[in-house]
C-alpha cells in the first residue's frame, strides 16, 4: 500500500524517474465539454511541496525539539485547522492553551500549549516564532525526516475549470490542500489520485463544485476538519476510496449533498463530520476501527 511507502520518503524519490517528481504546484485551468472532457493523466507524478528541515540545528530536549529561531517565511500559525509540521508522513497537531488565553483577558491573544504540556504529535510556537514539538508515537527522536509545508498557502493541485478528468497524481506536503477545487465547476472527476500529508485537507471542494472521486487514497492530512472537506454548496461523490490516518474526520461534509459508496475508512477517530443541513447517502462503507 502506498501509505506505507510514504514513510520511506527516500525510497519513493529514488524509485521513480526524475521527471515524475514536481516541487511546484500544478494549476489546471483548461477544461473541455460534457461530451468531450479534458483528460489530464499525471502518469504517476508526485507533486511534493515539502521543505526538508531534518538537518536544521534543532534544540533537543529528549523527545521535545525546538527550532533555532523561526523558519524564514514561516510565522507562527494561530489557526489550529492546519498542520504545520510533518514527521515523515505524520502531521503534527497545533495546540493552543485556551484556558490561559481566557485568563489573559486580551482580545485575540494567542497562547500555545507549553512545551512540557505537549502530548506526542503536538506542536506550538514560542513568542519569537520558533516551532517546538513532541515526537509522535511510533517515531523515535532523530530517526525520521522532518518536513515543513511551503511558506505560502498553495495547494498541490488546483482545478480551475469544468469538465476535466484528473488521473494518477500523488499530492504531498501542500500548506493548503492536496487537491483544491473552487468556483462554479461542474464535471470534475478525480481518478486514482493520492493525497498524503497535506497541511489542510487531502481533497476539498468549495462553492458550487460538482465532483466525482473514484479510487482515491486520502491519508495523513493535517486538517482538524477531515481528510476530505467539501463545503458551501458543493455536490460530491466518493467511490472505492480508502481514507485513513487523517487528524480530523475521514470525511467532513458541509456542502449541499454528498455520496460515499464502497469506501474503506480505518485508523480514524471519526468517520463523518456533518453540517446539520448537508445531505449524505452512504452504502457499502467499511469502517475498520482498529
Amino acid at each position: 500500500m502506498f501509505c506505507r511507502l510514504l514513510a520511506l520518503t527516500t525510497f519513493i524519490i529514488t524509485s521513480v524517474h526524475a521527471q515524475e517528481i514536481r516541487h511546484v504546484p500544478l494549476t489546471l485551468s483548461k477544461g473541455g465539454t460534457p461530451e468531450n472532457p479534458t483528460v489530464f493523466d499525471g502518469k504517476g507524478i508526485i507533486i511534493d511541496l515539502g521543505i526538508d528541515v531534518t538537518t536544521h540545528d534543532w534544540q533537543k530536549n529528549n523527545d521535545v525539539w525546538t527550532s533555532n529561531g523561526p523558519f524564514a517565511k514561516h510565522p507562527a500559525v494561530t489557526d489550529p485547522q492546519r498542520g504545520v509540521l510533518f514527521i515523515e508522513e505524520v502531521p503534527m497537531r497545533i495546540v493552543r492553551d485556551r484556558e490561559a488565553e481566557k485568563k489573559g483577558g486580551v482580545a485575540g491573544q494567542v497562547i500555545f500549549a507549553a512545551q512540557a504540556a505537549l502530548k506526542p504529535g503536538e506542536v506550538g510556537f514560542t513568542a519569537e516564532g520558533a516551532i517546538y514539538f513532541r515526537w509522535p508515537v511510533g517515531k523515535k527522536p532523530g530517526t525520521a525526516r522532518i518536513f515543513l509545508p511551503p511558506a505560502n498557502l498553495a495547494s498541490c493541485v488546483s482545478i480551475q475549470c469544468s469538465h476535466i478528468i484528473v488521473r494518477n497524481i500523488t499530492a504531498i506536503h501542500a500548506a493548503n490542500d492536496g487537491f483544491n477545487i473552487h468556483g462554479a465547476r461542474v464535471g470534475v472527476r478525480l481518478e486514482h489520485v493520492k493525497a498524503f500529508s497535506n497541511g489542510d485537507e487531502g481533497i476539498s471542494a468549495h462553492e458550487t463544485v460538482q465532483m466525482d472521486v473514484v479510487n482515491a487514497e486520502i491519508a495523513w492530512n493535517g486538517s482538524s476538519a477531515g481528510g476530505v472537506a467539501d463545503v458551501n454548496d458543493s455536490v460530491t461523490t466518493y467511490t472505492n476510496c480508502e481514507v485513513h490516518h487523517n487528524l480530523g474526520a475521514a470525511f467532513s461534509f458541509a456542502g449541499k449533498s454528498h455520496r460515499v459508496t464502497n469506501c474503506v475508512i480505518h485508523h480514524q477517530a471519526k468517520d463523518f463530520e456533518m453540517r446539520e443541513d448537508a445531505q449524505l447517502i452512504q452504502s457499502g462503507v467499511e469502517w475498520r476501527r482498529e
